[in-house]
């Protein structure tokens, strides 16, 4: 038989003191062994619990904080949370253990818990009036969850309690950069309107966190709430400039020249857009309708200091038209005002070989309209968005545009012909089959909406445009916010069958964007349930759904995302969507911030 050691007789007698509930007795045993063997875990644990059975919670939390410490080193955190869990059993009022807690489920990946505990921390301190270590606190939950909304807020406004100004205002931007990516305008609102309450001399902050985001690469995000912005107050010069900046960091020449003619509907005489907006045409080799500008415009940008740019769209000219006199003596000009001397003597030289003597030596003044023959008439800088996306069959009446506009003549004004409506067929073009009658009383349900009076009329001709050129003109105006002259284009599309239902969607689409979202949803369900093909069908459940959401009507709006995910999953981005549904950050910091992403 082996002889017993001494901790093995230590165990035994310790286990019959126990089991005879003489939890003092044991104890003192389990002291003996731990004094034999001071790395035996197990039995460190034993001693604990009889120390908790005898009411002697300190040396129980002497020995459970020996174990923690000893699981937590040796990479056991889930072990070592379960150890400090106890303990925090025992002494709830410690809010030592919360933090130590809290930086354990960190560790082990466990954030929302983790987060759960460090609150407890902050409010701690916060009702205590320890504000530095509050502020220390939420430092850590932002680095730990730097995606947390509300955290962020909180963490922006401490630092501001703090004294911590900059700190406080580069907090918020980065929140608002956030939004602008997730597109939650409702939040970003909410946010700009805090900032503005804090920090009355920061006006532009939100300016400030656009440009930010464009710098950045993100401008797709900053395009749809600088719209927004140009919607509310269109004649804000900066809101002009980025919305610029951003079709032009995005590459798309054509929109950033539709940008500049809007640009110069509220500023007519603004350098920078007239500018730009040559530049775009020149990008478009369009000879006539630049050199016209630079003939009306070009002392205007030559005081304006804008010589180098002048001289490489007179040299663009120069290379679609060499020899051109007016090009010539446009490079002249700038060349002189420059300074440049020898420059200007070589170009003069060149247009006395062409018989011609230069304006300020002898002779008639070169910007004379006969100068070139069957030149494109430009009479205004700003012409309406229709006539630069509007197709070639399409005659477009130029507007006039004057320096002291009203508020009521902000808009664009579009109207058709009355001759040639929109919304009727053309004479000629044959009826649509038995089976595209199903929609006929919807229809009639979309002829009612209606749209501002417009200034500019279309001709007969724009009539015999494919309804390809009109959805896309549709499009483009709605991605400009002009809501009602989408609503006309997508009706003239719509003509099409092939692409009505498409069409009516577009339209409510407008109509929900330009605050009519219960009429939006009222004409979305009709279309429902006028018989749609599979897609279709998904294709109005989906917009369906975001009017839903824009109201509150979650539940609806997920019923119908998971009815399109159940005919058909691979439907846009209806997975996503899905992924992120009911999911809302709140700005209030109450105690149920965080407690729906806690485990149950």
């Amino acid at each position: 038989m082996a002889t017993k050691t001494k901790k093995d007789q230590l165990i035994e007698d310790a286990q019959k003191f126990a089991q005879r509930y003489q939890y003092d007795k044991a104890a003192k045993v389990y002291e003996q062994i731990l004094i034999l063997e001071p790395a035996a875990i197990n039995q460190r644990q034993k001693l604990a619990e009889l120390l908790i059975k005898c009411g002697k919670s300190n040396e129980a939390r002497k020995e459970l904080d020996t174990i923690g410490k000893h699981f937590s080193k040796s990479g056991f955190y889930l072990k070592a949370i379960a150890v400090y869990k106890q303990m925090q059993k025992l002494f709830p009022e410690d809010i030592s253990l919360c933090l130590t807690l809290a930086e354990l489920y960190g560790k082990h990946g466990l954030v929302t818990n983790s987060l759960s505990e460090y609150k407890i921390v902050y409010e701690f301190y916060e009702n205590t009036g320890n504000i530095p270590e509050a502020l220390a606190i939420l430092d850590r939950m932002q680095n730990l969850d730097p995606l947390n909304i509300p955290i962020k807020i909180k963490f922006a406004e401490a630092c501001l309690k703090q004294g911590k100004k900059d700190d406080s205002y580069a907090v918020f931007a980065k929140t608002a950069s956030m939004l602008l990516e997730r597109r939650d305008s409702a939040t970003l609102s909410r946010v700009c309107y805090r900032v503005l309450e804090l920090f009355p001399d920061k006006p532009d902050f939100i300016l400030e966190v656009l440009t930010e985001q464009i710098s950045q690469g993100n401008a797709a995000s900053a395009i749809d709430h600088l719209q927004r912005l140009l919607r509310s107050n269109p004649k804000n010069k900066r809101v002009w400039d980025l919305v610029v900046l951003a079709y032009q960091a995005l590459e798309q020449p054509q929109r950033v020249k539709i940008a500049y003619q809007h640009y110069l509907n509220f500023f007519p005489t603004e350098p920078v857009a007239i500018l730009g907006y040559i530049s775009s045409l020149t990008a478009e080799r369009d000879f006539s309708a630049t050199l016209e500008l630079l003939d009306k415009h070009g002392e205007v940008l030559i005081s304006s200091g804008f010589l180098q740019e002048l001289k490489c769209i007179y040299q663009s000219l120069d290379e679609i038209a060499p020899l051109n006199i007016r090009v010539m003596e446009g490079l002249r000009r700038v060349a002189t005002a420059a300074g440049d001397e020898g420059e200007a003597y070589l170009i003069t030289l060149k247009l006395q070989s062409l018989n011609y003597i230069p304006d300020g030596i002898q002779g008639p003044s070169p910007f004379v309209s006969d100068t070139i023959s069957e030149q494109k008439t430009v009479q205004d800088l700003s012409p309406p968005v229709a006539e630069v996306l509007a197709p070639p069959e399409v005659a477009i009446d130029t507007i006039q545009s004057t320096e002291e506009e009203t508020d009521e003549d902000i808009d664009i004004d579009i109207d058709i012909d009355i001759d040639s409506p929109f919304d009727s067929p053309d004479q000629g073009i044959s009826t649509a089959s038995p089976s595209d009658n199903r929609l006929g009383s919807v229809g009639e349900l979309f002829d009612t909406i209606t749209t501002a009076p417009r200034g500019v009329k279309f001709s007969n001709e724009g009539e015999n445009s494919d309804a390809q050129s009109h959805f896309d003109l549709g499009q483009a105006f709605k991605e400009m916010g002009l809501y009602d002259e989408a609503i006309n284009e997508f009706r003239q599309a719509s003509q099409d069958a092939s692409r009505r239902v498409e069409c009516q969607i577009m339209q409510c689409a407008c109509l929900r964007e330009r605050g009519e979202v219960e009429r939006s949803i009222t004409m979305l369900l009709a279309l429902l349930k006028s018989g749609l093909s599979e897609q279709e069908s998904c294709a109005v459940k989906y917009e369906l759904s975001t009017g839903y959401e824009a109201v509150g009507k979650k539940e609806e709006a997920n019923l119908l995302l998971n009815e399109i995910n159940a005919t058909n999953p691979g439907f846009r981005d209806i997975r996503s969507r899905l992924s992120t549904a009911n999911i809302s950050d709140s700005l209030d910091f109450s105690d149920d911030d965080l407690d729906d992403l806690l485990p149950k």
